[in-house]
C-alpha cells in the first residue's frame, strides 16, 4: 500500500453488517435512496456501451449489482481497500455470471494502467481524505479519454453534516474523520483536475427529525395519512400538489439541501 491506513477499522464495521438487515431490503433501500444517483450512472453508461465500469470504494457493490442488473453487456469492477468488504460485495454479485471483477488497493495508487475504463464512480469515498487531489488524479488517469467520473460526497448544508459532525468530536462515529462539500467545491475539484462538468445534482434525505429538509418534506404526508378525509376531494389533488412541488425542488435546487452531493465529469478526448 502507498500510505497507511486503518484497514482493520473498516473490516470491523463491515463485519456483522449482513446481519442487519437481508440482501432483498438492502437492494430495495439504494434503488429508491439512490434513484437520481443510479439512474445518471444508468444514462452515462448506454452512452458508451459496451463498457467498463470501475466503482473506487465499492464496500457492499449493490450499486454495481444493480447496474449490471440494467444494462446488458457492461463488466463492473469493484475495489476496496477493506477485504471484509469485498467479501459481501462478492455475494452480492454472485448473479451478475462472470461480468464482474473484485480487488483490493489503495486509491490513491489504482492498479490499473492508463485509460483502462470509460467510467469510474464513487460513493461515499473523497469525505474520508484531508487532501484528496491524488485520489481524484488517479481516477482521471486511469479513464479512457471522452470517460465520465460520478463522485458522490456528502452535502455540506444538512443536518446529517451537523450530526455527524457532532459524533466526530465525541470520538463516536465509526468510520472515522470526514468532511463534507458544497456542490461549488465538488465542481471546482473537478476542473482543477481538468475535467468537464456535465451535470451536479442532490440526492437522498437523512430521514430524521434532525434533518429540517426532510421534515418539511413529510410533513404533509403525515397529515394526510391521518386525515379521515384523505380519500375525498380537494386532499388526494392536494397530494399530488404537494408531491410534485418537492420533486421539482429536489431537481432543481437538491444539491443545496439533500443529504449528498454528485457530480458527473468528462474526461476531454485527446
Amino acid at each position: 500500500m502507498s500510505r497507511q491506513v486503518d484497514t482493520e477499522r473498516y473490516d470491523n464495521i463491515w463485519r456483522g453488517w449482513e446481519d442487519v438487515s437481508p440482501a432483498p431490503t438492502r437492494f430495495a433501500q439504494h434503488r429508491e435512496g439512490r434513484a437520481r444517483f443510479l439512474t445518471a450512472l444508468e444514462r452515462q453508461l448506454v452512452q458508451v456501451q459496451p463498457s467498463r465500469v470501475l466503482e473506487v470504494g465499492c464496500g457492499s457493490a449493490i450499486d454495481l449489482a444493480i447496474l449490471a442488473e440494467r444494462i446488458s453487456g457492461v463488466h463492473v469492477f469493484g475495489m476496496d481497500i477493506s477485504a471484509e468488504a469485498l467479501r459481501i460485495a462478492r455475494t452480492h454479485l454472485a448473479s451478475v455470471r462472470g461480468r464482474f471483477g473484485l480487488c483490493r488497493g489503495d486509491i490513491c495508487a489504482l492498479p490499473f494502467t492508463d485509460g483502462t475504463f470509460r467510467m469510474v464512480f464513487s460513493q461515499g469515498v473523497l469525505e474520508h481524505f484531508r487532501d484528496p487531489s491524488a485520489a481524484v488524479q488517479e481516477q482521471v488517469r486511469i479513464l479512457a479519454d471522452g470517460g465520465i467520473l460520478v463522485i458522490n460526497v456528502p452535502q455540506r448544508l444538512t443536518g446529517y453534516t451537523l450530526h455527524k459532525w457532532r459524533a466526530i468530536r465525541r470520538g463516536t462515529w465509526p468510520w472515522g474523520w470526514e468532511t463534507a462539500y458544497s456542490a461549488a467545491e465538488l465542481l471546482a475539484m473537478g476542473r482543477a483536475h481538468g475535467l468537464q462538468s456535465l451535470e451536479c445534482f442532490g440526492e437522498e434525505y437523512w430521514r430524521a427529525w434532525g434533518e429540517p429538509s426532510w421534515v418539511l418534506r413529510d410533513l404533509y404526508g403525515k397529515l394526510h395519512r391521518r386525515n379521515p378525509l384523505a380519500r375525498f376531494t380537494p386532499f388526494p389533488q392536494l397530494d399530488q400538489f404537494y408531491n410534485r412541488l418537492w420533486a421539482n425542488l429536489e431537481e432543481r435546487y437538491g444539491h443545496l439541501f439533500l443529504r449528498n452531493v454528485v457530480a458527473v465529469f468528462q474526461k476531454p478526448r485527446g
